[in-house]
């Protein structure tokens, strides 16, 4: 599962989720569409694969960021 977020430079809500989806082609494209509408659009793309730390919370991996 990719979640992409806009990034901003606000306090506490550093992220804002824009779109999950479960195929990255579909990620990209959304990511294209974001970047066409705002071209200084910061955003951060990661990908979940359902594993668990021992502290119950998903494991994310960085796909992209820009």
């Amino acid at each position: 599962m990719y979640y992409l977020y806009a990034k901003n430079d606000s306090g506490l809500q550093s992220k804002k989720l824009i779109g999950e989806f479960s195929d990255y082609e579909e990620a990209q494209q959304k990511i294209e569409a974001e970047l066409a509408k705002n071209k200084y659009l910061k955003y951060v793309l990661e990908e979940t694969t359902g594993h668990v730390d021992v502290y119950g919370e998903l494991i994310v991996d960085v796909i992209e960021e820009n």
